[in-house]
């Protein structure tokens, strides 16, 4: 299975917003609009964490210990076009 997150920004500045849509396979499965972006950097304390957000979560209806991934995650890659 391989899946994809594209982020199309809506530009205008730093920290808009944009739309996200998840692919599995090559097939659109998702997509949801995110309000805005960090306008400037992460915190020296934030990292890019995979399976599990060990910093400041992005909700606060999110919870680290009961949101950790427990399949498997074969890759990760990160373009910046």
């Amino acid at each position: 299975m391989l899946e994809n997150l594209e982020f199309a920004y809506d530009g205008g500045g730093r920290g808009k917003g944009g739309t996200a849509t998840l692919f599995v396979n090559g097939q659109k499965v998702a997509a949801g609009r995110i309000a805005n972006t960090n306008p400037i950097m992460f915190s020296a304390d934030e990292a890019a964490d995979v399976g599990v957000d060990e910093g400041t979560p992005v909700t606060e209806a999110y919870t680290a210990a009961g949101s950790r991934f427990t399949g498997r995650i074969r890759t990760v890659t990160v373009e910046v076009r």
